[in-house]
């Protein structure tokens, strides 16, 4: 039995008179003006329960029942505080969960269901890292900005996202591959606020923005092809952009302003003909910008920040010197910054060899009394 009151005025605290309905699997309560916290009882049989956009508070109860039928879960917007129940492992069926713009504060949910396909955790105070021994082989949407995670991406397991990887060409023309409630999900993508309300085979998104990440960017991201957004912006990664970038042939918009990033933009990144938005802004960034299909299509501000970048649509053009290397790959650039190091390493030994050499051979030369003092001793 479903139960259907959105959109509405209701106030006051959720009945527990819902409990005693025992046929009653789906129950949503979108944008309403409910106080109060959740009834501990509410979860009894409950496989919908859409609580979105209203003024609950207080924290999560931690009465998941062992058989939990709890398919759908959306808390998003609310006053709701303490950590994610350890009960909720029971819901081996749970495919979204959205607890965004709360006040939770925890350790990243590992304790999930396998069968997770969308997991919204944003604007809240979830921290640590994201160092996991479960696997999502059905995620699609993983929305954690604007929290206190921290760790280096390369402690992530991104190839275990297996519906990020293989393509579905066939399944997504039967239609999307899950619909939501009347509330959808809303996600920032390409800059801008969007509400999902369905999601297709063939579309997935992530975003860690606004954290304290810290590292490389894996190569192994390269293999998410089936990603259409990607955001890790405003955090603390360093090393180069991955040249396995290019093969993210689906990628509308990828933004990675306000890192430590550095070393050439890589030459495939020009070659993603779908690529809307892109922002690379106030990075360590280097050399020439690649000419793409694309990139001579982004505006100055997708650029600004990273001093040592030159060429169209910046105002500053490469020197000579630039050219010589702007062309090359971003492994072939770091080979030429190891050459460097090993050639100053032989210069400096052979330095000391000569000064070494020389403190004991030109006193002999020109030293009279050093040299008759040498050959008596």
């Amino acid at each position: 039995m479903a139960l259907t009151l959105d959109n509405n005025s209701l106030s006051g605290s959720i009945p527990t008179s819902f409990c005693n309905a025992r046929h009653l699997t789906y129950l949503d309560l979108f944008r309403n003006k409910l106080s109060g916290s959740i009834p501990p009882c509410l979860f009894e049989n409950i496989t919908f329960l859409d609580l979105c956009q209203n003024n609950i508070s207080g924290p999560i109860p931690d009465s998941f029942p062992l058989h939990c039928g709890l398919q759908f879960f959306d808390l998003n917007n609310n006053s709701l505080e303490g950590k994610i129940p350890k009960s909720i492992e029971h819901c081996k069926g749970l495919r979204y969960m959205n607890v965004g713009n709360n006040m939770i504060k925890d350790t990243f949910p590992c304790r999930l269901s396998s069968t997770l396909n969308v997991l919204v955790l944003h604007s809240n105070r979830f921290h640590g890292d994201l160092r996991c021994h479960s696997i999502w082989p059905g995620l699609k949407i993983l929305d954690i900005y604007s929290n206190h995670f921290s760790g280096s991406l390369e402690s992530i397991n991104f190839s275990s996202w297996t519906a990020m990887v293989v393509r579905c060409d066939e399944r997504s023309a039967q239609g999307p591959y899950h619909r939501f409630s009347s509330s959808g999900v809303t996600l920032i993508m390409k800059g801008k606020m969007v509400e999902l309300y369905e999601i297709w085979f063939d579309f997935s998104t992530i975003d860690f923005s606004s954290n304290s990440f810290y590292g490389k960017i894996p190569n192994a991201i390269g293999d998410l092809t089936l990603l259409h957004h990607l955001n890790f912006s405003n955090n603390a990664l360093n090393g180069s952009i991955p040249e396995s970038f290019g093969r993210l042939s689906n990628l509308e918009s990828l933004d990675l302003s306000v890192n430590e990033l550095a070393g050439p933009i890589p030459e495939e990144l020009g070659e993603l003909t779908f690529l809307e938005v892109l922002n690379l802004s106030y990075n360590n960034l280097v050399g020439e910008i690649p000419k793409g299909r694309q990139m001579q299509t982004f505006s100055v501000e997708s650029f600004e920040g990273n001093p040592g970048l030159c060429d169209f649509p910046l105002s500053s053009s490469c020197s000579p010197r630039d050219d010589n290397h702007s062309g090359l790959s971003t492994r072939e650039h770091d080979d030429l910054e190891e050459k460097r190091e090993i050639e100053w390493e032989y210069v400096c030994a052979a330095i000391g060899y000569v000064v070494g050499f020389g403190g004991i051979v030109w006193p002999l030369l020109f030293c009279r009394s050093f040299r008759e003092k040498y050959y008596s001793k």
